[in-house]
């Protein structure tokens, strides 16, 4: 129900109409007369009679937004309320009629053209007696732009006042010292940290002193310290704060400065739209260190303390430039996997840390100024000496320094003599690539390797000869894989208990042009260079299709050995490579035997690999491991992994003519290979002798010259057929 309705029943009832004016209603004449005054003030006028009737002014109907000969009713003009004050005219009408009391209310409403607009509405209710009825008159103000202005004004008003609230908040509670000076670079504010900061600060920062009495008085009070003190001629002083005073002026200024108490204090200033200059002073110690320690972090390897590969390598390109004699450094410890995978992970950091020391120490011992220790990665570490050496000197100093490193150590319960690799480069008389003189000392190094480990080599042109050779052979060979020219020689094996053939090994053959070249040359090379798979998997062809030959005429070749690399038990379908090349050349898996070296035993994907051999053998081949004897931890690696057999290397078996007592090695391992269930295999056998003492000694088997060459297939199909015969 419209809340005027029971408003417009009790005034037509009740109440009987008189003039506000005069005591009595006013007639049309009065209301005419009466709207232009109303009109220059901007004010619509309206009356209601106990009748019914509404009148409105033109005023109220354009306040109203509606056309001049729109005809009012007191349901239409309540509805033009908003209607959340609808019901407070209602009860400002209802009070009026009881008491007399009369209204001035700022409403909303909805004028006709839907715009919303804000008005002051004013009535009153007049009657001449009590018995008569009661008319209401009033007037409209459209006070919105009023209204507007006064609302934008009130809320600026209440942000200025949040904000100030804010900004002392902001100033008191912030971590960092502010200060601001006017234009005239009087102090005008400043917060408890910034009078807290430093010692004597708060004596300084008073309100109202100038900049530069603050700053003079400051390096009076030695604030500045190392850059200015009070000790420093009065010119000194006098220039540096005029210096301070020009920068603080400027916008965006920001400097460091390390106060005497070794605080890192940053100041930055900023000029303000109305020329005061904002100053901050923020505490940066705890900043500083941090970027101490992590610029030590950065430049230094974290377990040996050593600095680290990106150190080197900018030291580096200082030793290229030629200015200074030296030398670069790289060294290896030998076997250090080895070391990890028998003693454990914290045995193999604790000796690289001891090698880090006693390089740091050799280092401070015989390098010049800038001269570093570092450690590059694992367990390869790098010297850079600056100091003239005489290139006779220089192999001296390899040498001193691999029996310094050879000392012994105690890792944990055990003691252990570790052996190193060392690869040299001298410095350069002229400017060079870094990378070049880092290549060089790795080619020195990989050299010293090659050469059997625990050893020294200083780069020389010969040494970069070799290596421009190397780098061709390499191409050469990769060439030759892709053409498939490499070939299998076969080398029969012979059981001694009967003297028939055991079966044949394949070895790796390249003809480069009309040289044949030397298989330890081009194996070690092809595994450098990332052909190692596929060396082996061209061997592996060739050696099954001539053994394949054999089973197809009749002979009885016994098995056939290859040697397979890291690579290829590596590789994820290194065994469905084998099973595939078993069955296209009709060879029985029993007949395969894969033989491995204990350098392969010992690569750091060690369970990897015996899980690859673990399906080979479940396949139906034999294991063998070669060079027995030669490695590290080999009575671990028995255990660990399914060999058959194992192969005593070459150097024990020569070494039975000698008399150095290593026929006692060779005698031991076949005793070993005997107490374990393993057939034993002699590699090497060249002569009676060494054959005699084998046999007696109840070796298994042998290879060698003794008994036959290695041969193309070929020639050994037809050895084996002359064997038969």
């Amino acid at each position: 129900m419209n809340p005027m309705s029971d408003v417009s029943w009790l005034l037509d009832e009740q109440l009987a109409p008189r003039s506000p004016l005069a005591g009595r209603p006013l007639d049309a004449r009065a209301l005419a007369a009466a709207e232009p005054i109303l009109e220059v003030a901007g004010i619509g006028a309206w009356q209601y009679t106990p009748g019914g009737t509404l009148w409105w002014s033109n005023q109220t109907r354009r306040i109203h937004g509606v056309s001049a000969g729109f005809v009012p009713t007191l349901d239409l003009a309540v509805n033009f309320y908003v209607p959340e004050h609808r019901q407070i005219v209602a009860d400002a009408v209802e009070r009026a009629s009881q008491d007399g009391k009369p209204w001035d209310l700022e409403l909303a409403i909805r004028r006709g053209d839907g715009e919303r607009r804000q008005v002051r509405a004013r009535g009153r209710a007049v009657r001449r007696k009590r018995s008569e009825a009661l008319y209401l008159l009033g007037t409209f103000e459209d006070i919105t732009d009023r209204h507007v202005a006064a609302t934008r004004a009130a809320r600026e008003l209440e942000l200025r006042s949040r904000t100030e609230t804010l900004l002392r908040d902001v100033i008191s509670g912030i971590p960092a010292a502010l200060s601001v000076y006017d234009a005239d670079e009087r102090l005008i504010l400043v917060n408890e940290v910034y009078r807290d900061i430093l010692p004597g600060n708060r004596q300084f920062m008073v309100p109202g002193e100038t900049l530069a009495n603050i700053i003079t008085r400051k390096v009076m009070a030695n604030h500045y310290v190392p850059e200015i003190s009070a000790d420093d001629p009065p010119e000194a002083r006098a220039a540096w704060v005029a210096d301070y005073l020009r920068q603080h002026r400027a916008a965006g200024y920001k400097r460091v400065f390390h106060p005497a108490d070794d605080k890192f204090m940053q100041a930055s200033t900023a000029i303000s739209e109305s020329g005061n200059i904002v100053s901050i002073r923020t505490d940066v110690s705890e900043l500083k260190r941090a970027e101490r320690e992590l610029r030590r972090r950065a430049e230094e390897d974290t377990l040996t303390g050593l600095a680290n590969r990106e150190v080197l390598l900018y030291r580096l390109e200082q030793a290229a430039q030629g200015e200074r004699p030296g030398f670069l450094i790289l060294l290896d410890v030998d076997f250090f996997k080895a070391v990890n995978d028998s003693l454990g992970h914290a045995a193999g950091d604790l000796l690289l840390r001891i090698v880090g020391r006693r390089l740091r120490m050799l280092v401070g011992k015989i390098g010049g100024p800038g001269s570093i220790a570092a450690r590059l990665a694992g367990d390869e570490f790098a010297l850079i000496i600056n100091r003239a050496v005489d290139p006779d000197h220089l192999a001296e100093l390899a040498t001193g320094l691999m029996t310094r490193m050879r000392r012994p150590m105690q890792l944990g319960a055990s003691r252990y003599a570790p052996s190193v690799s060392v690869g040299i480069a001298p410095f350069p008389d002229q400017p060079c690539d870094p990378k070049l003189l880092l290549a060089n000392a790795d080619a020195a190094l990989l050299d010293a390797k090659r050469q059997g480990r625990g050893r020294h080599v200083i780069f020389s042109a010969a040494l970069a000869e070799r290596v421009v050779r190397r780098t061709q052979l390499a191409e050469a060979l990769r060439r030759a894989l892709a053409a498939s020219e490499l070939q299998a020689a076969l080398q029969p094996q012979q059981r001694l208990r009967d003297g028939k053939v055991l079966g044949f090994e394949a070895l790796a053959r390249w003809q480069h042009g009309s040289q044949w070249v030397p298989p330890s040359e081009f194996i070690s090379l092809a595994e450098d260079v990332g052909l190692a798979q596929s060396l082996g998997h061209a061997v592996m062809e060739a050696a099954m299709a001539g053994f394949a030959a054999m089973l197809a005429a009749g002979l009885e070749p016994g098995h056939l050995a290859i040697n397979v690399s890291t690579a290829q038990l590596l590789a994820d379908d290194f065994v469905d490579q084998v099973a595939a090349a078993l069955a296209r050349h009709a060879i029985p898996p029993r007949r395969l035997e894969i033989e491995v070296t204990e350098t392969v035993l010992l690569d750091r994907s060690t369970a990897r690999i015996g899980q690859t051999l673990e399906a080979l053998r479940a396949m139906g081949c034999t294991l063998a491991m070669d060079d027995f004897g030669t490695g590290y931890a080999s009575l671990s690696h028995l255990t660990s992994f399914p060999v058959d057999r194992i192969k005593i290397d070459r150097s024990f078996t020569h070494a039975i003519d000698s008399e150095d007592g290593s026929g006692l090695i060779a005698r031991s391992l076949i005793q070993l290979g005997g107490a374990l269930g393993l057939e034993v295999i002699a590699e090497g056998v060249e002569t009676d002798s060494q054959r005699n003492f084998l046999f007696t000694h109840g070796c298994s088997a042998i290879q060698g010259y003794w008994f036959a060459r290695p041969m193309l297939p070929d020639a050994a199909m037809a050895w084996l057929r002359a064997q038969a015969g």
